[in-house]
């Protein structure tokens, strides 16, 4: 059976990319007691979601709540909701984050699960398993940074991961998370030292070193809009970026072109788009078409991808899942 295509991402107010996650109510109406569930597919800032930005979602998932009671008729809003659920997969496939709130008692259990992707279709469920799944799973009382790290093998948001190590100016090889290594280094002769080690102890990786400061991608195909504003300059603290552009620090990361290619490929196939791809030093894909023809002529190089992951602060698979789908969503007319 195919993987159905599913939309992380969606274009926010002011062209800010936005990252979807699933919310789940289970109500009863105070009048009758008929119990009835909501679904709602909603999304929140992509760049800026954080531990405590998928918390606050949790919190006020109840104000979500309102409709007529197809039994009694009676109004039914947020004091009749019993149980809600929010789901999020991170667009790498990392894993999924499930937030169980009773509301009734006002207990809440966070479940994690590792290389699992976001499915709409999953049938609700109000209570938090920690034998659901035999390995890569927890479940906790609640969310943190560490956990989400321990569980999924990555930051909530990698932006944060590299503000923290900038910040404490921790010089030497970090890895972020599978496939991004941050390099921070006193000048351009020990980065480069440091990278070819990197090099040598994963041979069987392509591995591609980009600056912090030369890693501005290119405008097309990427939306110039969501890229731009999601710049470094942004995310990192203005002495931080005073040092790197006076090269008092050489910030380099480090990146796995496999895992872009690999998820590029995926969401492309997923999508049913027919596509060209060139392989060697270079790997671009370039003349995609939908199952009606409609046509995108513009080439994308997989380094530009890899440089728009390093630029804005994201995982190479996060990086390409969003370049794809910016693609996938103009060429479907959805975006």
């Amino acid at each position: 059976m195919s993987e159905p295509f599913v939309f992380h991402f969606k274009p926010g107010p002011g062209d800010r990319i936005e990252a979807m996650y699933m919310l789940d109510l289970d109500c009863a109406c105070g009048l009758c007691g008929h119990e009835q569930f909501q679904r709602f597919y909603h999304s929140t800032p992509f760049h800026e979601l954080t531990v405590v930005a998928l918390e606050q979602i949790a919190d006020n998932a109840a104000l979500k709540a309102g409709y007529e009671c197809e039994n009694c008729g009676e109004p039914v809003g947020a004091n009749q909701v019993r149980r809600s659920c929010v789901t999020f997969g991170f667009a790498d496939d990392a894993g999924v984050i499930r937030i169980f709130d009773e509301l009734r008692d006002g207990t809440r259990r966070v479940e994690l699960t590792e290389n699992r992707r976001l499915d709409p279709q999953a049938v609700p469920r109000w209570q938090a398993d920690p034998q659901r799944f035999e390995q890569g799973h927890r479940v906790v009382g609640e969310l943190t940074e560490q956990v989400v790290e321990e569980v999924l093998g990555r930051p909530m948001n990698v932006k944060l991961a590299w503000r923290d190590l900038l910040v404490d100016r921790s010089q030497g090889c970090h890895k972020i998370c599978e496939g991004l290594t941050a390099v921070i280094a006193g000048d351009e002769e020990e980065a480069g030292e440091q990278v070819r080690q990197l090099r040598e102890e994963n041979v069987d990786n392509e591995l591609t070193a980009i600056r912090l400061d030369d890693s501005k991608p290119d405008d097309r195909p990427v939306s110039a809009s969501s890229t731009i504003g999601a710049g470094y300059k942004r995310w990192l603290p203005d002495e931080i970026v005073d040092a790197i552009e006076s090269e008092e620090l050489i910030v380099v990361g480090v990146v796995s072109r496999q895992q872009a290619v690999q998820h590029l490929t995926r969401t492309f196939d997923a999508a049913r788009l027919d596509y060209d791809r060139t392989d060697g030093e270079t790997v671009t894909f370039d003349n995609f078409t939908t199952p009606t023809d409609t046509t995108w002529d513009d080439p994308l190089a997989v380094s530009t991808v890899l440089r728009r992951a390093i630029y804005c602060g994201l995982t190479p698979g996060e990086a390409a899942r969003l370049t794809a789908e910016e693609i996938v969503g103009t060429l479907l007319q959805v975006w």
